[in-house]
C-alpha cells in the first residue's frame, strides 16, 4: 500500500550498510536494490527512518520492525542473477518451494504449458497470495486464484517482498503460506534500454530479452509523472533428447530399448477372441509387429522411445507492456492509474497419442480386413480351422502410436490485461487513505489436433469392393470415409489421416475476470502510554471473480481420443471489512528499549461458503538497542476456488482398481470375507457362480469408471501459523545483521481428493460415509461399477523449520569507496507432514520426493541455502558470485523402497538416493562511460548435472528426469551477455 504523496519519499540507511532510496509508493517500501534478505536496522537507521508501510501490514511504522519476517529481492539482485523470468530468481529463495507450475514441469499438461507460479513453504501455489503493488492480480489458470508471474517483467520490478506465514487478516483468502508482493518501479526520468542473450554450453536453449523503460514528470511543480516499459522475452525451450541423461526412456530394466513404450510407431498387434487374447496351443505367439523395413515380425516388436520427442522445458515467448501514471490534484489528493498488457505464446512437445483398440476405440480389425498381412490371415485361418476353440481368433487388437495421423502437442496463446486506478492522499495531515479499483482479464486458448473416434472406428472396418479397399459402412463411405492401414511404419495414407482427424481441434478456451474495489485509511488514533500513539488501519473490500473453461464440442461429448470433459463455469463474490492495530507499550526503559503489540482481523462474507473470520496477534520486544525479539500467531484461511466448487463431474476410467472382495468364496474365512458376503450382490454372485466365488474378469475391471468433479459443499481451509524470532544488529559491528525465525504452519480441512483405492478399502474396513459414498456397486452382482473422486475438506498439512539470514557489508578499502556485500539465507525444515485423509497414514515429506508433494506440489529439502558475495567499485565495475545449496533427497522413502521397489541392480537402486547439489553463478559488469554498461555471466558455472530418475522404478512425485527439472537444473552451464544504455 502506498503511503500517500511524493513528499513522503525519504532516504535512510538500511541495516547500517549503505544509503538506499526508499520510495513511499503504492505498496510497502524497502530498499530499491536491497539483496534478498531479511531487513534489519541498527540505531542509526532507526533514528533517520521515516514512516513507511511494509508488506504484511497496512500501518506506516517509524521502523522496519515487522512482527513477521520479510525477505526482499531488490532490482540489483534481479539483474545480478542473469534471469529474465522473475520465477527463476525467486525459486532460489529458501522460503520458496519448487514452482507449482513452470516451463520445466508443465510440458505434459493439457493446458497451462509454460505458466509460472510461486509456491511458498511448499504448501502449493494455491496457498500463496501474489500481489502487484499491494493489490490482487487476475489468475493465470482456469478456475483458480493462482497468478502467472510470466505477466510481470523482471526489468520493471523495483523489488519483491516476501512474507511467509498466514496473512489472511491483512490481505484475505489464499495467504496461508504467505504473500509475494511485486513492487513495480514508479518513477524514472529519461529512457533506459537493456538487451540480453544467453545460451548453454551445448549450444541450445537460447534465451533473448529486450527491455525499454522510460518516464518523465509533467505539470506544475512536477505534480504528475508517467513511466512505461516494454519487454520482449523469448525462451527457446529444451528437448529431452538433447541431454544424455534424459535421451531415452528408463525403467527398472534400465535406460534404453528395454524400457521403451509398448505403444510403438509401427504397432503391436494381438489376436483376440471373446474380448481377450487368444490361446497359443499349437502356435508360437498371438503377437505380431514389424521391423523398420516393415517386414512382419512375430512377437511384440520394437518399442517407442518417448523421450526422443518430449521436452524438458517448454518454449515461452512474451510481449509485455506496462504503464503507470499519477497526478497530484491537490496536496492531499493524488490520482493514479496502472496498466498491464501481456501476450504469451508457448507450446508443448510430447509423444504421439497411444491408441489401444479395446480401451480407446472399442473396436480392432476384423479378420477379413484387406489390410491384414497375408501371413497373419493364413495363421488365423489355421487357428480357426483346427477344431481347437482355445486358439480361435475373432478380431485383431492393437496398440499403436498415431505418429503420421495427428500431433497432440499443445499450442498456447494467452492474453492478460489489467488496470488499477484510484485516489490516495492524506486527511487532517496525519491519516493516509487509498481508494482503488482493479479489473483484470485473462484469455487463454490452448489447441491441438485430435481424433474423431467414431470416424476412426469406421476407418478400421474395411472391405474390398470392386478391387478397391473401402469402408464397410455404406453411410460412412458416402460421408467420405477412408480406410486406415495401421500395419507398419508410416502406413497411414494422408487421406486416411485427414479423415480420422477431428474436423475441429481439441481446444480449451479460458476466460478469467476479476474486479476488486478497495478502500482503507490508516494513521495515529490516540496516545495513552508515553511510548507513542496507537496506530490503526481500517478498510473494506469487495471482490468478484468469474472463470469460464470452455472445451470443444467433441471433447464435451467424449468423441475424441480423450475422456469426456464438461465445461466449467463459476463465479463468486466476497465482501470484507478489516482492521489492524499497533500499540506501543514501553520505550527507552531498562530492559525495554521498546515493547509493542500488534493485531489484525478480517471478516469476510462469501457468496459460496458464507462467513469467514481470520486474525493475527503479534509482539515485539527489544531489551536493548540492536537486539529485538518478535512473534506472531495467525489464523488464516483459503476459500475453495471456482474449480474446486463448480467443476462438473468428468468421466475417467481409472487403472489399477482392485476390489479386496475379488476371489472371495462361500468358504473363505476372516473378517474381510464376512464383510464382503454381507453385501447382497456379492453374496448373490457367489451363490450363482459355478465356482461359488466372487471373481472379476478383465472386462469387468476395464469397465469400472469414475467421475472427478467439484463440490459446492466445500468449506474454507483453515491454517494456524506461528513465527518466533530475533533480529540482531549490533552497533559495534556496523553493517551486520542476523535474523533467526522459527515457523510452524498447520493446515486443516485442506481440500483434496480421496484416492479411489482408499475409498474402496476403507468402505469395507471402516464403513465411513466419506469413503462409501464414492463406491457404487452393481446391486445385482456386487461388482464395482463406479468409483468417484470428489473434492472434499479432508486433508491436513504440517510444516515447521527455521529461517536464518545473515548480512554484512562494508567498504573493503582496496581502492577508495569500494564496497563488499555478503548475505546468506538458510531454511532448515524440521517437518513437512501430509495426510490425505483421516484413514491414511501421515507421510513425512522432508528429504523425500515421494511424500513431499501430496496436495502441495512440493519437494521439501531438509536444507536449502542461498548466498551472494558482491564487490563493486565506484567506476561501475562489479563482480557477483552466488551459490545455491540443496540437501540430499530420496526419490522414495528408503524403507518402502527396500521393501517394495528395489530392483537388485546396484546402479538403478543407487539412484533412489539423490546427492546434495551446490550450484554456482557468477556475473561481471563494467561501465563504459556514464551511460553505457556491459555485463557477462555464467550460471551453473561448474556444470552440475541433474540426478538420474527412472520413470517407473520409484513412486516419488517426480516421475523421471524429464519432470525433475523444476527441482534440479536440467540445462547445465549457461552463458549470457548483455548491455544497458541510458538516454
Amino acid at each position: 500500500m502506498k503511503i500517500c504523496t511524493r513528499a513522503a519519499r525519504r532516504s535512510f540507511l538500511l541495516a547500517g550498510i549503505a544509503p538506499f532510496t526508499m520510495l513511499a509508493a503504492t505498496v510497502p517500501a524497502h530498499a530499491q536494490d536491497a539483496p534478498a534478505t531479511e531487513v534489519a536496522q541498527d540505531d542509526t537507521a532507526q533514528d533517520t527512518a521515516k514512516d513507511i508501510v511494509v508488506t504484511g501490514s497496512r500501518i506506516a511504522r517509524p521502523e522496519l520492525d515487522s512482527p513477521t519476517p520479510v525477505a526482499i529481492v531488490g532490482s540489483a539482485d534481479i539483474r545480478r542473477g542473469g534471469s529474465t523470468n522473475i520465477q527463476d530468481v525467486l525459486a532460489k529463495l529458501p522460503q520458496v518451494g519448487i514452482p507449482g507450475l513452470s516451463n520445466t514441469n508443465s510440458n505434459f499438461l493439457t493446458s497451462g504449458n509454460g505458466v509460472s507460479t510461486i509456491n511458498l513453504r511448499n504448501l502449493g501455489d494455491a496457498r500463496t497470495l501474489v500481489l502487484v503493488n499491494g493489490r490482487r492480480f487476475v489468475a493465470g489458470l482456469a478456475g483458480t486464484s493462482v497468478v502467472d508471474v510470466n505477466n510481470i517483467p523482471a526489468d520493471f520490478i523495483d523489488r519483491v517482498e516476501v512474507v511467509t506465514g498466514g496473512a489472511s487478516s491483512i490481505y484475505g483468502s489464499d495467504a496461508i503460506a504467505g504473500v509475494v508482493n511485486f513492487v513495480l518501479k514508479d518513477k524514472i526520468e529519461g529512457l533506459t534500454a537493456r538487451a540480453q542473450a544467453g545460451i548453454t554450453d551445448k549450444g541450445d536453449n537460447p534465451r533473448y530479452n529486450i527491455s525499454v523503460t522510460g518516464g518523465t514528470s509533467f505539470g506544475a511543480d512536477e505534480a504528475g509523472g508517467i513511466i512505461a516499459n516494454f519487454t520482449y522475452d523469448k525462451d527457446g525451450g529444451l528437448l529431452s533428447r538433447d541431454r544424455a541423461i534424459s535421451a531415452e526412456d528408463c525403467s527398472f530394466l534400465g535406460c534404453g530399448p528395454q524400457s521403451y513404450s509398448s505403444y510403438s510407431a509401427q504397432g503391436r498387434f494381438q489376436l483376440f477372441n471373446n474380448g481377450r487374447p487368444t490361446g497359443n496351443n499349437g502356435f508360437t505367439t498371438e503377437l505380431f509387429s514389424f521391423d523398420p523395413s516393415n517386414n512382419l515380425v512375430l512377437g511384440a516388436g520394437d518399442g517407442f522411445n518417448r523421450n526422443a520427442v518430449r521436452r524438458i522445458s517448454t518454449p515461452v515467448e512474451r510481449y509485455m507492456g506496462n504503464v503507470a501514471a499519477h497526478y497530484d490534484i491537490t496536496p492531499e489528493i493524488t490520482a493514479f492509474v496502472e496498466g498491464t498488457y501481456v501476450k504469451v505464446k508457448s507450446s508443448s512437445a510430447i509423444e504421439p497419442a497411444a491408441l489401444d483398440s479395446e480401451l480407446d476405440v472399442g473396436a480392432g480389425y476384423s479378420i477379413d480386413n484387406p489390410f491384414v498381412p497375408a501371413a497373419i490371415k493364413a495363421q488365423i485361418a489355421a487357428r480357426n480351422g483346427d477344431a481347437d476353440p482355445t486358439n480361435d481368433v475373432d478380431h485383431i487388437a492393437f496398440r499403436r502410436r498415431q505418429n503420421e495421423v495427428f500431433s497432440r502437442s499443445n499450442n498456447n496463446r494467452r492474453e492478460t490485461w489489467r488496470v488499477a486506478a484510484g485516489f490516495k492522499g492524506t486527511v487532517a495531515e496525519k491519516f493516509n487513505y487509498e481508494l482503488s479499483y482493479v479489473h483484470g482479464e485473462l484469455k487463454d486458448h490452448t489447441y491441438t489436433e485430435d481424433l474423431d473416434i467414431s470416424k476412426y472406428a469406421n476407418a478400421l472396418d474395411a472391405i474390398t469392393v470392386g478391387g478397391q479397399v473401402v469402408c464397410r459402412d455404406v453411410a460412412a463411405r458416402a460421408a467420405g470415409c477412408v480406410p486406415i492401414n495401421l500395419f507398419g511404419y508410416n502406413s497411414v495414407s494422408p487421406a486416411a489421416a485427414a479423415y480420422v482427424t477431428a474436423a475441429m481441434p481439441r481446444e480449451e478456451r479460458i476466460k478469467n475476470t476479476e474486479d476488486v474495489f478497495s478502500a482503507n485509511i490508516s494513521g495515529p488514533l490516540f496516545q495513552v502510554l508515553p511510548a507513542g500513539a496507537v496506530q490503526a488501519s481500517i478498510g473494506a473490500e469487495y471482490r468478484r471473480e468469474k472463470s469460464v473453461d470452455d472445451w470443444d464440442a467433441l471433447t464435451n461429448a467424449g468423441l475424441n481420443s480423450g475422456n469426456k470433459t464438461p465445461d466449467t463455469v463459476g463465479k463468486f463474490n466476497v465482501k470484507e471489512v478489516f482492521g489492524e492495530l499497533s500499540v506501543p507499550i514501553l520505550k527507552d526503559q531498562p530492559f525495554f528499549h521498546s515493547l509493542s503489540l500488534t493485531g489484525a482481523a478480517r471478516y469476510s462474507s462469501y457468496s459460496t461458503i458464507g462467513d469467514v473470520f481470520s486474525w493475527n496477534a503479534g509482539a515485539e520486544w527489544a531489551p536493548v538497542s540492536g537486539l529485538r525479539f518478535r512473534g506472531n500467531y495467525a489464523v488464516a484461511n483459503r476459500a475453495p476456488n471456482i474449480n474446486e466448487l463448480f467443476q462438473p463431474p468428468s468421466e475417467t476410467f481409472p487403472t489399477g482398481i482392485s476390489d479386496p472382495c475379488n476371489g472371495i468364496t462361500a468358504t473363505t474365512t476372516g473378517t474381510l470375507a464376512n464383510t464382503c458376503r454381507a453385501i447382497p450382490g456379492v453374496n448373490a454372485t457367489i451363490a450363482n457362480s459355478a465356482t461359488h466365488s466372487f471373481t472379476y474378469t478383465p472386462a469387468d475391471l476395464q469397465s469400472i469408471n469414475g467421475f472427478d468433479g467439484g463440490n459446492t459443499a466445500l468449506q474454507e481451509e483453515k491454517a494456524k501459523t506461528l513465527t518466533l524470532g530475533m533480529v540482531l544488529a549490533p552497533r559495534a559491528l556496523r553493517g551486520f545483521n542476523l535474523t533467526i525465525d522459527y515457523f510452524n504452519i498447520k493446515v486443516d480441512n485442506a481440500i483434496g481428493i480421496i484416492d479411489r483405492q482408499t475409498s474402496i478399502e476403507q468402505c469395507l474396513t471402516a464403513a465411513l460415509p466419506q469413503f462409501c459414498a464414492n463406491v457404487l456397486r452393481n446391486p445385482n452382482t456386487g461388482f464395482i461399477r463406479t468409483v468417484n473422486a470428489q473434492n472434499v475438506n479432508i486433508a491436513s498439512l504440517k510444516t515447521s523449520g527455521i529461517d536464518t539470514a545473515v548480512r554484512y557489508g562494508r567498504e573493503l578499502g582496496l581502492v577508495s569507496n569500494d564496497r563488499l556485500d555478503f548475505n546468506v539465507l538458510w531454511t532448515h525444515t524440521f517437518k513437512f507432514d501430509t495426510q490425505a485423509d483421516v484413514a491414511s497414514p501421515v507421510r513425512h515429506g522432508v528429504g523425500n520426493l515421494e511424500f513431499g508433494g501430496a496436495f502441495t506440489n512440493g519437494a521439501v529439502f531438509r536444507d536449502k541455502v542461498t548466498g551472494r558475495l558482491n564487490y563493486e567499485l565506484p567506476n561501475g565495475f562489479g563482480l557477483s558470485w552466488s551459490t545455491t545449496f540443496v540437501s540430499s533427497m530420496y526419490d522414495q522413502d528408503p524403507y518402502r523402497f527396500e521393501k517394495n521397489s528395489a530392483t537388485g541392480d546396484p546402479v538403478i537402486d543407487g539412484h533412489n538416493k539423490i546427492k546434495a547439489r551446490l550450484y554456482h553463478d557468477v556475473q561481471l559488469k563494467t561501465a563504459v562511460g556514464e551511460k553505457f554498461e556491459l555485463f557477462f555471466g555464467v550460471n551453473n558455472l561448474f556444470d552440475r548435472k541433474p540426478p538420474k530418475l527412472e520413470d517407473t522404478v520409484f513412486t516419488g512425485t517426480i516421475t523421471g528426469t524429464t519432470t525433475a527439472a523444476d527441482v534440479y537444473d536440467p540445462f547445465g552451464r549457461r552463458f549470457y551477455a548483455g548491455a544497458q544504455v541510458r538516454f
